[in-house]
């Protein structure tokens, strides 16, 4: 009889702890809610090659802003020769060069 009693409380203990899980079902959902929420994080971040085309992208524009920083002091200076009478022989290509390099840069700025 020990034997019965045994297997019955064993039973009895088995079925509420069964029945306190949740069922199969809800569990696969969960699951699959987690996986497309991992899914969509990884889907909204940038990849390796859009950091790379963007660091370039950054790379040139200050590449640009620095050669047109130094075009501006150099006519500037030549500016000033030209109060003096002096006209640098070269001053209207880099004024025409200025002129693109602000394009330019206007232009990535608005993107």
């Amino acid at each position: 009889m020990s034997a019965r009693l045994v297997s019955l409380l064993v039973v009895l203990v088995a079925v509420p702890a069964f029945s306190q899980q949740p069922c199969l079902s809800q569990r696969i959902n969960q699951r699959i809610d987690s996986r497309e929420q991992r899914i969509s994080q990884i889907a909204s971040e940038p990849t390796p090659a859009e950091l790379d085309a963007k660091a370039l992208r950054l790379q040139a524009i200050q590449r640009d802003a620095e050669e047109l920083s130094g075009l501006s002091a150099s006519v500037q200076s030549d500016l000033q020769q030209l109060g003096k009478g002096l006209l640098a022989k070269d001053l209207d290509a880099r004024l025409k060069k200025m002129e693109k390099l602000s394009k330019r840069l206007r232009q990535e700025l608005e993107q």
